[in-house]
């Protein structure tokens, strides 16, 4: 197994650092992250990847974090505005921030043969630069969509110490020959990133706080079903819906209110 995540190797360097005021133009260098009057979002690159933060009113340092992980074909900002993510976090009134970073539209969130690692820019670089801008990345929590409910699911087993997951329409296969072509590289990539069937992954979700949202006409419902099966401790919630956005958009002020309260 790949090195797992720690909190010391996350929270190296400490919070002190630079954030971006966002709106404001400029960069404010402080041991603290001043106090947010109103819910911004801030975006920039890291490792060549763009990021969105999007924080709430009243926020000050050390204010948790929940990772987005964003469907196929879209990145990660396209994905924020796909589902008026940022918006729908701002009318929430949660109380964490919510950060997306670009995984690759087909990489499926773990190490891929052709060089491509998001799992990796996600645990080794990115978290370690959002605990740089004062957020507390000592127990992540996960939001995805489809690959990204996939990789929400996979990321919580590949970290120290994890908070909650909720994975929506999540793209799970029981048998390899069933994946979408070019989701793994091959069958033994397939057994050591699946999330079905992979007896250690559902352990330590087991230990999670999980909830799964799934609409009744999605593709991936038999993978659901199985996880359901397999992971008994989820919480899954089926709604009359399809693979989209507007049935993502229906579902999200549940799931906000839900991460609020087990953040």
């Amino acid at each position: 197994m790949t090195a797992r995540l720690t909190r010391r190797g996350a929270l190296v360097a400490g919070v002190a650092g630079v954030a971006v005021a966002a709106g404001a133009g400029a960069l404010v260098e402080s041991d603290r992250v001043p106090l947010l009057s109103r819910h911004t979002v801030e975006h920039g690159t890291l490792r060549g990847a763009g990021w969105w933060l999007s924080r709430p009113a009243g926020a000050g340092d050390h204010v948790p974090v929940v990772i987005a992980l964003h469907g196929a074909y879209n990145d990660a900002d396209q994905w924020r505005r796909k589902i008026a993510l940022d918006a729908a976090h701002a009318d929430s009134g949660a109380r964490f921030a919510i950060a997306g970073i670009d995984g690759g539209v087909h990489d499926y969130w773990h190490p891929r043969a052709v060089g491509r690692d998001p799992r990796g820019l996600v645990l080794d670089h990115f978290l370690p630069f959002l605990a740089k801008q004062g957020l507390d990345v000592s127990r992540p929590a996960w939001f995805g969509w489809s690959m990204g409910g996939y990789g929400a699911l996979v990321l919580a087993t590949e970290v120290e110490r994890s908070g909650p997951v909720v994975a929506t329409s999540p793209a799970l296969w029981s048998r390899y020959a069933d994946a979408a072509p070019g989701a793994y590289d091959d069958e033994a990539d397939f057994a050591r990133w699946s999330v079905l069937g992979n007896s250690r992954r559902i352990a330590e979700l087991s230990r999670i706080a999980v909830r799964v949202d799934c609409g009744e006409s999605d593709p991936f419902v038999p993978g659901v079903h199985e996880l359901q099966r397999e992971l008994p401790s989820a919480q899954v919630h089926w709604r009359p819906g399809a693979h989209d956005a507007s049935y993502w958009k229906r579902v999200l002020p549940a799931q906000l209110a839900w991460l609020d309260r087990h953040v």
